[in-house]
């Protein structure tokens, strides 16, 4: 009943076109009772010439019949397809928009290519159940129901032994495809981790390949892909099951028929036996044939059926999971707005056996550029995520402007900060599409003043459609240095009173960093500034360097400062940069 009740909220605003489609079926099934009653008054005539009518109207009526079955079988389909298509377009934008309310941690611990799989193929084959699984299943119920009555009005005794297969159909669909559910359940998530896999393959194919690695990589797709090859056989030897026993057991009323032959008499002077009419007995053959066919419909559809209940319910499922990071209750935005960061007796950990930070405390003042350094896995990067709230401190508090970050509206706190990582992400658009991401009634002018500044227009010139060059899928089509410069662009054009820098010139050469970071001193002039570097180059350029070794502080001050105090920070320096001051 909870399935049911979820795919009926999801027809909401399409609800009339699922009663349009019902109320056609039943036309339609309605339409399918007259020709063998028609048949049935021929006969009568053709017996008893002196009472017949006109054999023209009676033609005229079934042709008038069979002409508006046509018209509400095609409306019945029509119908509940487009509302079908209707809802398929709100749940795929439902599972999209809920994704992007889910945290990073949540989205690391699953495989984009199963979330992927949800989004499209699971979405998509709820259609079918739409479609097809609701007008179907209900006219497998009405269509045996109304034929039923008609037969036993017309002779009960009779029908009673036609009709006596009727309740073994139904408890066998029934029961088989409760089976059935799980099975197909257990395909769509295999299915999910092929897709992924396949997914994952060709998003690092040139390192594969680099690797020689294509044969091992191959075996394992073809691992996985042989399970779920096993498991939808496996599941579709019982989903075919419910057609072959309705075709078996659809002959059961006529054998029962023929077998009371030696009862039934058409003779309505005799005494003894069941007396049953000529064009009776016609009819009873006729409905005989025709009420089978709901369930071998719906039979034939239990597949794409258990296909869909079991995508209905990995989508719901995703649903009804909560986003990890919301707004709490409460949240505002502060009239004080002072653009200062601190950290105060922080701790975080991915997971419970991987502590990253523990009593991180530092304070970044307004207009104020910091330095984090420290070796690799020391907690730099994880700092800037906690600040714009991609992750929650275990302990401690994150503060911007001396408010909780974690009481904060989380759309404003993103808004004041714009972050450049390391590893770039760039849309499959265009570089302009790229630049004004998120960003609506951006100048020309603001525009060009970025990429000036962020360098980008050093190879743009040599881009015969410039701005309007297409990057490819993560900007595959340009260089690692390109597409730092087109981030830190991004960030210009977003202008926020913070900027965060995660390693954001690490792929540039060093006169591109020069020119960047002189520019950047110009553009962030006023700016809180938090930078993650392991070039010195960058790190003397901050106003305070703060030292961090085991996801603690241990040692802040100027640069000139801490190369004095020869502590830690000193002893850093005097190792290669390549080695050591490389980011998370």
């Amino acid at each position: 009943m909870q399935f049911v009740s979820r795919i009926w909220k999801t027809l909401a605003g399409d609800r009339r076109l699922m009663f349009c489609s019902v109320a056609c079926g039943l036309g339609f099934t309605a339409l399918g009772i007259i020709p063998p009653l028609l048949i049935r008054e021929m006969l009568f005539w053709l017996r008893d010439p002196a009472a017949a009518g006109s054999f023209w109207l009676l033609g005229g009526a079934v042709g008038v019949v069979y002409l508006l079955r046509g018209i509400t079988r095609y409306l019945y389909g029509l119908s509940s397809h487009i509302a079908a298509y209707r809802a398929l377009h709100r749940l795929s934008l439902s599972v999209y928009r809920h994704l992007q309310k889910m945290s990073p941690a949540y989205l690391n611990r699953r495989h984009s290519g199963n979330l992927v799989a949800r989004t499209m193929g699971d979405v998509a084959a709820i259609e079918d159940y739409i479609a097809h699984g609701i007008p179907e299943s209900l006219l497998a119920i009405v269509i045996p129901v109304t034929m039923s009555v008609v037969l036993l009005v017309i002779n009960w005794q009779l029908a009673l032994v036609a009709l006596a297969p009727l309740p073994v159909i139904a408890t066998l669909v029934y029961v088989i495809a409760r089976r059935t559910r799980n099975m197909w359940r257990g395909v769509r998530s295999r299915f999910a981790e092929v897709s992924g896999r396949i997914q994952d393959h060709l998003g690092g194919l040139a390192v594969i390949q680099s690797f020689r690695a294509e044969a091992a990589m191959a075996r394992r797709v073809e691992a996985e892909s042989l399970e779920y090859r096993d498991r939808i056989i496996h599941a579709n030897c019982w989903s075919l099951v419910p057609s072959g026993v309705i075709e078996t057991t659809s002959g059961a009323g006529l054998v029962l028929i023929i077998w009371s032959g030696g009862w039934i008499t058409t003779d309505s002077t005799a005494a003894a036996g069941l007396h049953v009419d000529f064009a009776d007995l016609v009819v009873f053959l006729m409905y005989l044939g025709q009420i089978v066919l709901p369930f071998l419909r719906l039979a034939n559809l239990t597949d794409n059926l258990q296909k869909a209940s079991a995508s209905a319910e990995r989508v719901f499922e995703l649903l009804d999971t909560p986003a990890e990071i919301v707004d709490r209750p409460g949240a505002a935005v502060p009239e004080c707005r002072k653009w200062t960061i601190s950290f105060e007796n922080v701790k975080f950990r991915y997971t419970d056996d991987l502590p990253v930070l523990e009593d991180l405390s530092f304070r970044v003042e307004e207009g104020e550029t910091v330095a984090l350094v420290g070796a690799t896995g020391a907690g730099k990067s994880t700092a800037c995520h906690l600040l714009t709230r991609f992750y929650e401190p275990a302990a401690g508090v994150v503060r911007l402007g001396g408010f909780d970050v974690s009481e904060l509206p989380l759309s404003w706190l993103r808004d004041q900060v714009a972050l450049v990582s390391q590893d770039v992400f760039l849309l499959a658009g265009t570089i302009r599409e790229n630049l004004l991401l998120g960003r609506e009634g951006v100048s020309d002018a603001q525009l060009e003043e970025a990429v000036r500044t962020s360098g980008a227009d050093e190879f743009l010139e040599s881009l015969p459609d410039g701005l309007e060059t297409v990057v490819g899928e993560r900007g595959i089509r340009l260089s690692g240095g390109q597409k730092q410069r087109i981030a830190l662009a991004r960030a210009l054009v977003k202008d926020a009173p913070i900027l965060v820098l995660d390693e954001a010139t690490s792929a540039v050469d060093g006169a591109t960093e020069s020119r960047i970071k002189e520019a950047v001193r110009r553009a962030t002039a006023g700016r809180t500034v938090l930078v993650v570097a392991h070039r010195l180059s960058t790190i003397t350029a901050a106003d305070r360097i703060v030292v961090i070794d085991q996801g603690q502080v241990v040692e802040s001050g100027s640069y000139e400062e801490l190369v004095a105090a020869d502590g830690p920070f000193a002893r850093l320096c005097r190792i290669p940069e390549d080695v050591v001051w490389y980011g998370e």
